[in-house]
C-alpha cells in the first residue's frame, strides 16, 4: 500500500536518478536507470503523445484539496474542456470561490457569480504558443523510465532525460544553487474512480529536498487523473490534490458546451475587447510602451518566449518564460483588486495573495497597478520568489 493509503500493483518497479546542479529549478546532469522484472511487448508509454493529442474533449469531476499546516480547503466542480485548448467550461458544485461558474470558448471567457448574480464577460487574445505539451512530458517520462514486462534491468545516461517537473530548492530563492538528484520511479497500478492509472513519482534523492509529486496517468489515453504535489514552504507543509474522476474521453462536445448565456436578470459587465501586441523581448516591449516593465528574476531553467502590451479598457504589459515542462508570466495592468487566496506574503511592504492549484499565482496591489506572477508546474514558493523580485514600481514609467 502506498504512502496515501491506494492499493497499487508492485510487479514492476522502475527508477530513474538525475544528479543534476540545482539553481531553485534546473534540472540537468546524468541519468542511472534501473528497471525491475515484468514481461511486454513493448516499452509503456511509447506512444503517451499520440494517444494524449487525440483526446478530442473530457468531461470529468474534478476535485482540488488544498492543505497548508493545519488548513484545508476542498473544491469540486464539474468540467467539461478540450486539452490542450483554451476551451473550457467549470461549474463548482461544493466549495467557495468567487465564481460558480467560468466558460471560455478560446476568444470570450464569461465568469458567473451566482450567489451575486454578476456575470462578466472578458474578450481573450490569442498568445504564441511555447513549451512542451502535457501529452509529450508524459512520453518523456515513459521513454526515460523504459519499462516493459520483459526487462529485468537497464541502464541508460545521457542529458535527453533533462525535462522533468520542475523541482524547488531546498534554499529560499530561484537564485540559490545547490547539488541535487532527481528521482522519478514507475509504480505499477491503481484505480482511480473507475479507470487504472500508471503511477509515476517524483522526488528528490536528497532527504533536504522537500518535495514529493505524485502523477496518476490513465493507462489507454495517458491523461493525467490525479495530480498530487506536497512540498514545504517556509516550514510549513503544502500539498496540493486535483482529482478527475467519472471521467468520459470524447463525449462528442459540441460549441454550446463552451458557450454561456447569463441569467435575463443578471448584472452583466462587459470588459472592452483589448489589443494585444507582442514584442520579441522586453527590451523591444520596453521600447514601445509608457508603462514600467517589470524585471524579474526567474530560474536559470526558465527562457523568456515573448513580451506583450494589452491596451483598451485594461492596460498593461506581460512577459512569459517557460522551461521543457512549465510556465511563469509575469503581469502588470491599471485594475486594482482585494488581495484573496488561499494565504497571504509579503512583497516588498505590500501584502500579496497566494493562490495553489493545477496553476498557482501570486497577486498584489502597487498604486493603481495589479501586479500577478502566474505559474503552471511551478511550486508557489519559486513564485514567491520571482514576485518579490518584481517588487512595487507605482509609476507608469
Amino acid at each position: 500500500m502506498s504512502a496515501d493509503g491506494r492499493t497499487t500493483d508492485r510487479g514492476s518497479v522502475a527508477t530513474i536518478v538525475v544528479v543534476a546542479s540545482v539553481a531553485a529549478v534546473v534540472v540537468a546532469g546524468a541519468l542511472w536507470l534501473v528497471a525491475a522484472p515484468e514481461a511486454a511487448s513493448q516499452p509503456v508509454g511509447a506512444d503517451a503523445g499520440e494517444q494524449y493529442a487525440g483526446i478530442d474533449g473530457v468531461t470529468a469531476t474534478e476535485t482540488t484539496v488544498v492543505e497548508r499546516g493545519s488548513r484545508t480547503s476542498r473544491t469540486v466542480a464539474e468540467v467539461a474542456f478540450r486539452p490542450g485548448t483554451d476551451e473550457r467550461r467549470r461549474t463548482v458544485v461544493d466549495g467557495s470561490e468567487r465564481y460558480e461558474v467560468t466558460v471560455s470558448n478560446g476568444s470570450v471567457l464569461w465568469l458567473y457569480d451566482d450567489a451575486g448574480d454578476r456575470a462578466k464577460r472578458v474578450p481573450l487574445s490569442a498568445t504564441p504558443e511555447d513549451g512542451v505539451g502535457r501529452g509529450d512530458h508524459i512520453e518523456r517520462l515513459f521513454a526515460a523510465l523504459n519499462v516493459t514486462q520483459r526487462s529485468a534491468s537497464a541502464s541508460a545516461s545521457g542529458p535527453e532525460v533533462a525535462p522533468l517537473p520542475v523541482v524547488p530548492s531546498a534554499a529560499s530563492g530561484p537564485n540559490a544553487s545547490a547539488d541535487a538528484a532527481l528521482g522519478v520511479e514507475y509504480d505499477g497500478t491503481t484505480s482511480v474512480g473507475d479507470r487504472t492509472a500508471y503511477v509515476l513519482r517524483l522526488a528528490p534523492q536528497s532527504d533536504a529536498a522537500a518535495y514529493e509529486q505524485t502523477l496518476l496517468v490513465d493507462t489507454q489515453r495517458f491523461f493525467v487523473l490525479e495530480q498530487h504535489t506536497e512540498w514545504v514552504d517556509d516550514g510549513t507543509r503544502v500539498s496540493v490534490r486535483t482529482t478527475y474522476t467519472n471521467v468520459t474521453f470524447d463525449p462528442g462536445l459540441g460549441e454550446d458546451a463552451f458557450t454561456f448565456d447569463p441569467p435575463a436578470d443578471a448584472t452583466v459587465e462587459r470588459v472592452d475587447t483589448p489589443e494585444t501586441t507582442t514584442y520579441q523581448s522586453a527590451a523591444a516591449l520596453r521600447d514601445a510602451t509608457n508603462v514600467s516593465v517589470p524585471s524579474p528574476d526567474v530560474p536559470a531553467s526558465f527562457r523568456p518566449t515573448y513580451a506583450s502590451e494589452t491596451t483598451g479598457e485594461v492596460h498593461g504589459v506581460g512577459l512569459r518564460y517557460v522551461n521543457e515542462t512549465s510556465r511563469i508570466t509575469v503581469a502588470k495592468y491599471n485594475r486594482t483588486f482585494p488581495v484573496d487566496g488561499h494565504r497571504t506574503v509579503e512583497v516588498g511592504d505590500r501584502e500579496a495573495a497566494v493562490t495553489y492549484g493545477p496553476t498557482a499565482s501570486v497577486s498584489w496591489n502597487c498604486g493603481e497597478y495589479r501586479y500577478t506572477v502566474r505559474g503552471q508546474g511551478v511550486p508557489a514558493s519559486v513564485l514567491v520568489e520571482v514576485a518579490r523580485s518584481v517588487g512595487c514600481d507605482a509609476s507608469a514609467a
